[in-house]
């Protein structure tokens, strides 16, 4: 029970011990307040431009007779991970390879490629200069052009947001677009290739269905040219099983010919796009530093520590 009541007492004797050091606490406060500024003022301002859009492999599918929900049907249930696997194009465009193609886009009206333009202009906070771990100067630069290009996926809607920061908004703008259309390119470029490796297996696999066809064709006609009038159990039986594996074959082999002109016509009428759901703009606002964010934790860590100093120097003391 005295323990009880001598909990109770602590934390209101606690909080008048804080209190009684107010001036401390404002003191603190106004440091974190002061470095928070003098941190956010250190890093330069970045824009981030964005565009959103969602990838339109239906379309083909719906071209070749196939309703909304059939085209849906078919792109999950047979359609293994890769093309319409938006993840896909999250991973493509985070990568450092792709990070080495956008290096090169030529930046119009600057007169340079955006490797140059962030060897040149890209401006870092003083305490990076220090701490910089970079073997070369290319690794810096390509280090800095991976980490600007980003992408959100929203599996849900099929969609996936680009997203270009730069410290210059016009060129965010510009390289934002570059990246989706790369990023196109790559995609169109990967559905072509695998629309002939799938037209290459229907074809084989139309050819092997059509030669066990002709074979079951064949022993079929070949029994009844033989067995003109059939009695015996023994004969009908092997008759009725000839006949099921012709119609089975036939089946089959109707199947492949169906997936054969499917595929096909995928190559014939192959057209792969983005429908863009959000244009990119030139960003007016920077999107970072984010200087109340800073003023917050900052004070927040000097609150934090300040009070545990009191508590600890009240025991020590004590």
């Amino acid at each position: 029970m005295k323990d009880e009541q001598g909990n109770a007492n602590l934390k209101p004797g606690a909080f008048r011990l804080c209190l009684r050091h107010w001036r401390v606490y404002m003191l603190t406060a106004a440091v974190a307040f002061l470095l928070a500024v003098i941190t956010s003022v250190s890093i330069p301002r970045t824009y981030a431009a964005q565009v959103k859009v969602s990838d339109e492999h239906k379309e083909t599918d719906l071209l070749l007779g196939l309703n909304t929900f059939q085209a849906w049907a078919k792109s999950t249930l047979d359609d293994h991970e890769g093309l319409r696997q938006p993840e896909v194009y999250k991973r493509l465009v985070e990568t450092k390879e792709f990070a080495e193609e956008m290096s090169k886009v030529k930046l119009k009206g600057y007169d340079t490629d955006y490797y140059h333009h962030i060897a040149h202009n890209h401006r870092m906070p003083w305490w990076e200069r220090w701490f910089d771990k970079h073997e070369s100067e290319h690794d810096r630069v390509m280090d800095i052009i991976q980490k600007s290009i980003r992408s959100k996926v929203v599996a849900l809607y099929g969609t996936i947001t680009l997203q270009v920061t730069d410290q210059d908004p016009l060129v965010a703008a510009m390289l934002v677009d570059s990246v989706r259309t790369h990023l196109q390119k790559h995609m169109a470029d990967y559905a072509r290739d695998r629309a002939w490796r799938d037209l290459m297996d229907a074809q084989n696999k139309m050819a092997a269905a059509e030669q066990k066809y002709q074979e079951a064709r064949q022993q079929f006609a070949n029994f009844e040219d033989t067995h003109q009038d059939i009695t015996s159990p023994k004969a009908q039986s092997v008759e009725d099983q000839l006949m099921k594996e012709y119609e089975l074959a036939f089946n089959e082999y109707g199947k492949t010919v169906t997936q054969y002109r499917r595929a096909k016509a995928l190559v014939e009428k192959f057209s792969y796009t983005f429908a863009v759901v959000k244009n990119a703009t030139v960003p007016v606002k920077p999107s970072a530093p984010f200087t109340p964010g800073y003023v917050m934790a900052y004070i927040f860590i000097a609150m934090v520590l300040t009070t545990w100093g009191v508590l600890w120097k009240f025991k020590i003391n004590n």
